[in-house]
């Protein structure tokens, strides 16, 4: 589905965040010969429900092809509402990286004061407390989540393995392909473990040094394989 190089892929920034956090992790997909993009919205200011109407709207005025989309956690969030809607012949594959696709302990809880509640705005509150979109397990997704705790966690004093934002339980996803890696909430965003894995994903396997590639160890509701593991865990020792 949508393995060719002419492929598009859309990239979706979190909360508070803009399309410059996702640069490097698109200069990497780019280097793959997929052209990528970047779907900007007023993620605090606006409706979930508007940032999703943006994104199908980007969605449609793409080159054509194949549309594969990623989003790194509350854009995640804004996919899947996207998707909720039905989804855009274009679309193939789906990346979600830290999303918390089944709630976020750290949200619900700055959503219970008023202070709180302005911090984390409409569309997080709408989107990861009130009225979560389904997970789009109708196409092939992979979810990637972090488990170096450094973050808004440490105060909530969030159950270990989180990323410090969100639980790895917050991201999990039935049947997805599933990385688990030594990064913490943004660092994912310039993992090169992880950035192999996105970019395998898309493409179905990239080759690897002995013949073996990135996308044979990336299991249908699993994780990777204890080496992976182990290279992607090692990673925050030398960041």
């Amino acid at each position: 589905m949508g393995t060719e190089r002419g492929a598009t892929v859309i990239l979706v920034h979190g909360l508070w965040g803009t399309d410059l956090g996702l640069r490097w992790l698109g200069r990497r997909i780019a280097r793959t010969g997929m052209a990528v993009t970047y779907y900007r919205y007023a993620s605090w200011r606006e409706s979930l429900e508007k940032s999703s109407r943006g994104l199908r709207e980007r969605i449609r005025k793409s080159a054509g092809g194949t549309v594969h989309l990623l989003g790194h956690s509350m854009g995640g969030i804004v996919i899947a509402k996207m998707l909720e809607g039905g989804s855009p012949p274009e679309v193939g594959k789906v990346a979600l990286l830290g999303s918390p696709i089944r709630g976020s302990a750290v949200v619900t809880a700055l959503s219970g004061n008023p202070v709180g509640r302005f911090l984390i705005g409409t569309a997080a509150r709408e989107g990861i407390v009130e009225d979560r979109p389904p997970a789009p397990t109708d196409r092939p997704l992979l979810v990637v989540a972090g488990t170096f705790p450094l973050g808004i966690g440490l105060l909530f004093r969030l159950p270990r393995p989180n990323d410090g934002w969100i639980q790895v339980s917050e991201t999990r996803v039935e049947g997805a392909r599933t990385i688990l890696s030594g990064a913490w909430h943004f660092g994912l965003l310039f993992s090169r473990k992880v950035s192999e894995g996105v970019c395998a994903f898309f493409q179905e396997e990239t080759p690897r040094p002995g013949g073996t590639s990135v996308a044979s160890n990336l299991q249908p509701g699993g994780h990777l394989q204890s080496e992976d593991l182990l290279h992607l865990r090692l990673e925050r020792l030398v960041r």
